[in-house]
């Protein structure tokens, strides 16, 4: 995986967190998006674990110029910056977690991104309806209403639910089912409302206002 991020020490920190398994390769770090191509080309890593704000080329930008192919992104923010990481999960990231999480919680992130899965933690989760609720928009609302009508009952239930960051196992404890069930039931979700990822379905449920 490739780590960018402006902030030296927040890199240095990672790639500190990230070696200490035995699954997990750092192939190298970057200190701006505009290095993002060709580092890609030159190291070709599977994850991107990538900071928002940079002062050259934010991640949104490096998100957008991948137009949804080659690796998957995972986005770094902090708690002070505002809602700007849901343009990256609109342009096709996988997921985003805060820089200050859990080391423990960074590490299983990477792993469901590199599984082809979307990684979002519950304290993200949080900050993700604050930033919602702050730049509420009347049209995005009605949006996202309609949207959640076209669902049937349970998905609306698992819908709203992702919005705590709830993994597939929490969901199928609250809702007493199978996993299989909530994957199947996500699945649906995603073909109706054609989105890519948990983390688009978090966002749209999110802006319902209903969380």
């Amino acid at each position: 995986m490739l780590i960018v991020d402006d902030d030296q020490l927040a890199a240095a920190g990672l790639t500190a967190i990230l070696t200490t398994t035995v699954d997990i390769d750092v192939v190298g770090r970057r200190t701006d998006g505009d290095e993002v191509v060709s580092a890609v080309a030159e190291l070709r890593p599977h994850v991107i674990l990538c900071d928002v704000r940079m002062p050259r080329m934010d991640g949104v930008a490096v998100v957008e110029a991948f137009h949804g192919a080659g690796p998957r992104f995972l986005m770094m923010t902090a708690f002070d910056e505002d809602g700007r990481v849901l343009d990256a999960v609109a342009a096709g990231a996988a997921g985003f977690l805060l820089k200050d999480e859990d080391p423990h919680r960074i590490i299983d992130a990477v792993r469901h991104v590199a599984a082809g899965d979307a990684a979002f933690s519950p304290r993200a989760a949080k900050q993700l309806t604050e930033w919602v609720h702050d730049a509420r928009n009347t049209d995005a609302r009605q949006d996202a209403l309609t949207k959640l009508d076209q669902l049937t009952d349970r998905e609306r239930q698992f819908a709203l639910a992702l919005v705590t960051g709830a993994s597939d196992a929490e969901l199928a404890q609250q809702f007493y089912v199978a996993e299989t069930t909530v994957k199947s039931t996500l699945s649906a979700i995603k073909t109706k409302w054609g989105v890519k990822n948990r983390v688009q379905i978090a966002v749209v449920a999110a802006r319902t206002g209903l969380v």
